[in-house]
């Protein structure tokens, strides 16, 4: 299965930080997932951390976005081994720590068809009710929304012939 990669190509969240928070899920998550960071931890010793949950609503304010750097990993049984396989084996598991990026007015992101719906694209992506992942819309919602700017590659060789590169989205954000 194919995990979503985000690049982060414009964000305020890399210059500013107090818009970098860590955080955590009991669900597996993928890089560009939407969270909304509702309270700190009451686990024993993660007082600082952050619990990340799915936006409560399509039009949903406050959101984070899930960016921990790609290490493609294999795990057989209980041993995992980092740096084997592409950035699309890549994603965060259940119960661990990993870096949420407040969304801003402006910020300008790419994101592999994973992160969305369909592969369809469509004017604007908005969160999915009770889910991590965006949805190609008509209109933007009143809450987190990105406006679509162009479709992209981003190069991803795993060995073969003819392989290298995955469609992409560049998306900016308009609201959150």
């Amino acid at each position: 299965m194919a995990h979503n990669v985000l690049i982060a190509n414009k964000m305020m969240a890399k210059n500013v930080d107090s818009l970098v928070r860590p955080a955590y899920s009991g669900s597996a998550l993928d890089n560009g997932n939407v969270v909304q960071l509702l309270g700190v931890s009451a686990k024993t010793g993660y007082e600082e951390v952050w619990l990340a949950t799915a936006p409560t609503s399509a039009s949903a304010t406050d959101c984070w976005i899930v960016n921990e750097p790609e290490i493609p990993f294999l795990a057989s049984g209980t041993n995992v081994y980092n740096g084997l396989g592409t950035i699309t084996d890549f994603y965060v598991s259940a119960s661990t720590v990993f870096s949420a990026n407040k969304l801003q007015k402006g910020d300008i992101i790419t994101v592999t068809v994973d992160a969305l719906d369909s592969a369809t694209p469509q004017a604007y992506a908005v969160p999915v009710l009770g889910t991590f992942k965006l949805a190609w819309a008509a209109a933007a919602s009143t809450g987190l929304s990105f406006r679509y700017l162009s479709t992209t590659y981003i190069p991803s060789a795993d060995g073969s012939i003819g392989s290298g590169r995955i469609t992409a989205y560049r998306l900016e954000c308009i609201g959150n």
